[in-house]
Parts: structure tokens; C-alpha cells; sequence
């Protein structure tokens, strides 16, 4: 699991946004949610796949009631695509999964994203890390490391990428592609 220092090492001092302790715990996170937010953080902007400022709402550290048509659960809104108006990555403190929530529709609909907020603070760390370490590779470098990643992600959060059409397999096979 990335550490505080390691985010701010890639992302910059103000680039890590954390809430504290007591007030997510009085928020309805569960305790190592909390830890997750108050000790670790999450990066505030990582060009395409997220943003804390994402046009829109409702607001990062937003509580949000979603009615699943079953019951009304409180997710808290964590960020969205980076240009995204519509889609919001929440965490659902009731199962405690982070999902990504689509508004713009008629129905609202979700997928998880992640199984835990740690996995996916990792993810993003891991995909900017991918980033920095691979800008002077050369394709074979940059598709070997890519390859590594997606299975080391994979063996964290299986669920993460075990479906192709599933967010972060959207990320792998798009923005990440292979080179050929």
C-alpha cells in the first residue's frame, strides 16, 4: 500500500488531499477507511482518470444518499473523471467498495471500481508512478512494466480487473495500450 510520503513524493505536497481521522470515522467510514484517508490520502488529480475538482457535482468528501431502488445507501463522493460531469468514483460505507457512479442518465447506475479505498489510492499511485518511470522507455520497456503492473493490480484487486469492460480494464486497454 502507498504511503503518505510516497504520494506526496509523486504528487506534490498539495497534490494529496486527507480528511481527518475523527471526522471521517463521524462521517460513517469504517475505521480503516478512515486510517485510509487521514494517514495515507488520495491524489487530487491524476490527468484523465481523476480529479477531486471534476466539473460537476456533487463535491469530493461530499455524503451522498443513493436510492438502489432496493434501499437508500450513503456513498461519500470521492472525485470523478477528470472532464467528466456525469461520473463520480463514491465509496460506499456500507460495503466499503469504491464504485463509480454514473448521474448522467435517467437511472443512476454503478460499478465497483475497487474492492477497498487502499486499492484503489493504489491503483491511482501505481498508474502515476507507471507514468513517471516509463517516460523515456522504449515501447518494448513500456509494454513489458505495463504488462507487471496490470498483473501486480490484478493479484491486489481481482475484481478490479476481472472483467474487460469494467473500469480499470477500460483504463489498461485505452490509455495504456500496448504498443504495436
Amino acid at each position: 500500500m502507498a504511503t503518505h510520503t510516497e504520494l506526496t513524493g509523486l504528487f506534490g505536497a498539495d497534490g494529496v488531499a486527507r480528511v481527518p481521522f475523527d471526522e471521517a470515522l463521524a462521517s460513517g467510514l469504517s475505521e480503516a477507511d478512515a486510517r485510509t484517508l487521514s494517514e495515507v490520502g488520495v491524489p487530487a488529480e491524476l490527468p484523465v482518470v481523476f480529479s477531486m475538482s471534476a466539473p460537476g457535482e456533487p463535491e469530493a468528501f461530499t455524503l451522498v444518499p443513493v436510492d438502489t431502488g432496493e434501499e437508500v445507501v450513503e456513498v461519500l463522493c470521492l472525485g470523478g473523471p477528470a472532464d467528466s460531469t456525469g461520473m463520480r468514483f463514491c465509496l460506499d460505507l456500507a460495503d466499503g467498495y469504491v464504485i463509480l457512479l454514473d448521474l448522467g442518465g435517467d437511472e443512476p447506475s454503478a460499478e465497483i471500481v475497487n474492492t477497498t479505498l487502499a486499492d484503489f489510492v493504489e491503483f491511482l499511485y501505481r498508474f502515476a508512478l507507471r507514468l513517471v518511470e516509463t517516460a523515456e522507455a522504449d515501447e518494448p520497456e513500456l509494454d513489458r512494466y505495463t504488462a507487471e503492473l496490470r498483473g501486480a493490480l490484478a493479484a491486489r484487486d481481482p475484481l478490479a480487473l476481472s472483467d474487460e469492460e469494467s473500469w480499470w480494464s477500460m483504463v489498461f486497454d485505452r490509455l495504456l495500450a500496448p504498443t504495436r
